[in-house]
């Protein structure tokens, strides 16, 4: 069948070209004015009403002021880039849940709401044009579609390292040597807000511009094929001298949608306003002590020597909007001087053909007229007037800081009331996926369930979103799933090699998912890990990471302790993750935290650890979120076939078994090789896989006592013998009374059992069955990619 002819291009017309020209207006920097070009000519002007729009965004959090920025500019901005037969939409998301996350309102949902409602009506007394606006509400929009906006999150994260996202981190206004750890995940959700609003245009300030630059190169990383446009608005100066941008800690740095008319006359009237450039910093442009004042150099694109608020106020708020002009006294007109062109002005105030006294009362009248409407809006509105007495309502009831005999609010995951798991149960944490499961890695997690009495409710997590986050697999869910599948499975038909039917373990195992287990209170859980990220330095978090090392680490490690929250054990057995903090073989056998004395531990634990001691340590929680006891369980049996390599990038496929080896080409060929040097008890893999499969007494706590394991030997060596400790088969061994050939014969044909008795249960498992063949074809894949 001939394929269907492409229909031809748009004509480019005059109306489309003044589209182009009057959104480019709005922004000191397009990135770039071509893709603006060829958006408008897919989606603008003249294409069908029920087609795709072009879809702008910027973002604001309800804290309740509103400077004259993000009012009065704002409007002209929107209704320049939405005007009439545009075809387009600008879409405001509303951050009342991250309002809500910091604290705003006393943390009261509700109140944050009626801020953000006030702030709208702001918008329209001011002149926006809402018939093409709309408002996405963030507490609405991220919990009913939070499995839509986290996995975006996860994803843009596991796409950049510490150093990338460090640089984004000016949108708070941070030092990047001075940042806590959530002010690393506020650019990824930044930038998760572009993708998940589906935004053609980010129409934000130009102190946005790094974060907004983020998804541009998410877009090259993730292959997306269209990336957003950057059209980046001014930041107008403080009414101060040395202010780059407003601040609403400062009311006199700017003029807010509510002052009153003296109150725009008065700072007016004492703004600094400059006739020349002046060299040197003044006494306010001085750094706050501690450091400069972070991502000043880019809060403007364009050279400006003078910085005159004044003149930046008669330029971008009076003389903004298509055809307003501009009236003062001059030396020529006392009377007054109209002004057509922004240029005009400030050609003539440099002149000192106009007054700084001039030029401000000029802009006091034209402010206040911009800003009447407003006022009367909320005069004589009721609706508007009823939700600017309870915002101011909410002002007069602010409460002051908690004191420290008030319990802190606890935003947290509660998988015992959601019914998922038992309480003071003992969490164990499987590990991140890998296209090869090994034999280790499920002797590690049984004896980490083990590590509980039996009549302690036991936990299995499998982190699924925190797999994402690290990376892991390639971030494929599909594969991730594959890896658990054969998890599970193998570890079912181990438990009951090892234990027996009657005494198996995973029989009493919760199995969870991460993913599931969140998206049962997705709000809460998130803004547990965001708050713990409060809390914590990211230099703390990060622990021996370095600034390459990709920032969904640190990601992860917060996720950690939501998880834990969310559980609420009574016990956590984790691993000594070895990113360069501490060393793994030294590490102390059955560390746990909580104890008074000296361990070594992982960065994980010392988060929790920490967390738990200082945010949690309120005696009305104490004793609802108790510090649970923290195992690094490294007397897991070392399954090892060989002695270690010098790196991981040297490993081979005989150095240890895997859960999805053959046990027809595996089971005896790897014990073949393995290392067993005669007399040598250091490291003897043949004994230690002995001791474990074959179920001798280890002399450890929690070993099974010995079941007993013959040793088939020809006469001339001794005849049969049976063992049934592992010191048994070391004195022997280590005197040479036991040959090495007969050690690894009797561990060959155990393993051969066990890996058939693996290898049945994948059979038997659909799910895992395929897994196998999913990550065996993903192993292919990879190794391909390495060769080119």
């Amino acid at each position: 069948m001939p394929k269907k002819e492409a229909p031809p291009p748009r004509p480019w017309t005059d109306d489309l070209e003044a589209d182009l020209q009057r959104i480019l207006t709005v922004g000191e920097e397009c990135i770039s004015a071509k893709e603006l070009q060829s958006l408008i000519l897919s989606k603008g002007r003249g294409t069908p009403d029920d087609g795709p729009r072009i879809r702008l965004y910027d973002g604001f959090e309800p804290s309740g002021r509103m400077h004259i920025a993000q009012g009065l500019l704002k409007s002209v901005n929107v209704n320049k880039c939405t005007a009439d037969g545009t075809h387009s939409t600008f879409c405001f998301w509303v951050a009342d849940w991250f309002a809500l996350m910091n604290d705003k309102m006393e943390g009261d949902l509700q109140k944050i709401v009626i801020v953000g409602k006030y702030l709208i009506e702001v918008w329209k007394a001011a002149g926006m044009d809402l018939s093409n606006v709309e408002f996405r509400w963030a507490s609405e929009e991220i919990t009913d579609n939070a499995h839509i906006y986290w996995p975006i999150m996860l994803d843009v994260a596991r796409r950049f390292n510490v150093t990338r996202i460090k640089k984004c981190c000016q949108i708070m206004g941070r030092l990047e040597g001075d940042l806590t750890a959530a002010q690393v995940l506020y650019p990824l959700m930044q930038c998760t807000d572009v993708f998940f609003l589906k935004a053609d245009i980010c129409q934000l300030g130009v102190d946005q511009r790094k974060v907004n630059m983020l998804a541009r190169e998410y877009c090259d990383a993730a292959k997306r094929k269209y990336k957003p446009v950057i059209l980046s608005h001014h930041m107008l100066y403080g009414l101060k001298k040395g202010q780059e941008k407003m601040s609403k800690s400062d009311p006199d740095s700017a003029i807010f949608m509510e002052d009153t008319v003296e109150d725009v006359r008065r700072k007016i009237a004492k703004a600094y306003c400059p006739t020349a450039e002046e060299g040197g910093a003044g006494e306010d442009e001085k750094p706050a002590e501690g450091g400069d004042d972070a991502g000043k150099e880019s809060m403007h694109l364009t050279e400006d020597t003078l910085k005159n608020p004044i003149l930046d106020y008669v330029q971008h708020i009076v003389m903004s909007p298509p055809g307003a002009t501009f009236t003062c006294a001059t030396s020529a007109a006392p009377e007054g001087h109209t002004y057509e062109k922004y240029e005009d002005v400030k050609e003539d105030f440099l002149a000192g053909n106009i007054t700084p006294d001039q030029l401000k009362e000029g802009l006091i009248d034209s402010l206040n007229t911009l800003l009447q409407p407003v006022r009367d809006h909320f005069t004589n509105d009721e609706t508007a007037k009823g939700l600017l007495e309870q915002v101011r309502e909410f002002k007069r009831e602010a409460t002051p800081a908690a004191s420290g005999d008030e319990a802190p609010k606890v935003f947290r995951l509660d998988l015992v009331k959601e019914g998922v798991v038992q309480p003071n149960s003992h969490l164990v944490m499987a590990p991140l996926p890998n296209s090869n499961p090994t034999m280790q890695s499920a002797a590690d997690m049984l004896t980490k369930l083990k590590g509980a009495d039996a009549a302690t409710p036991k936990v299995l997590l499998l982190r699924d979103w925190t797999a994402i986050v690290n990376n892991a697999l390639d971030a494929d869910l599909k594969l991730i799933s594959a890896y658990h599948a054969i998890l599970l499975s193998t570890l079912r038909a181990l438990d009951i090699h090892l234990h027996g039917e009657d005494d198996a373990i995973m029989k009493n195992v919760t199995i969870v998912l991460q993913s599931e287990a969140i998206l049962k209170d997705p709000s809460n859980y998130w803004i547990s890990v965001i708050n713990a990220g409060r809390h914590f330095q990211l230099d703390t978090v990060m622990g021996g990471m370095k600034d390459a090392d990709c920032v969904g680490k640190v990601i992860g490690r917060l996720m950690m302790i939501g998880d834990v929250l969310g559980v609420n054990p009574k016990s956590i057995a984790l691993e000594m993750d070895n990113d360069g903090d501490i060393n793994i073989s030294s590490a102390i056998a059955n560390m746990s935290l909580g104890d008074d004395e000296s361990t070594t531990t992982s960065t994980e634990a010392t988060l929790i650890q920490e967390f738990y001691s200082v945010k949690l340590s309120h005696p009305s929680l104490t004793s609802i979120l108790p510090l649970p006891t923290i195992t690094h369980n490294v007397s897991s049996p070392n399954l090892a076939l060989q002695q270690p390599r010098e790196s991981i990038a040297h490993k081979q496929e005989i150095d240890e078994y895997f859960l999805t080896d053959d046990p027809k080409v595996n089971g005896k060929s790897k014990m073949k090789k393995a290392f067993c040097e005669p007399g040598n008890i250091d490291f003897c893999p043949p004994i230690a896989l002995l001791t474990y499969f074959g179920g001798l007494d280890s002399g450890s706590a929690s070993a099974s006592a010995g079941k007993g394991v013959t040793i088939s030997r020809s006469p001339e060596n001794g005849g049969d013998v049976t063992y049934t400790s592992k010191s048994q088969v070391e004195a022997d061994f280590k005197s040479g009374a036991l040959h090495p050939g007969d050690l690894k014969g009797c561990i060959s044909t155990i393993m051969v059992e066990v890996l058939t008795k693996t290898s049945e249960a994948i059979k038997n498992d659909g799910s895992a069955a395929k897994g196998v063949k999913m990550l065996k074809a993903w192993e292919k894949k990879m190794s391909k990619q390495k060769k080119k």
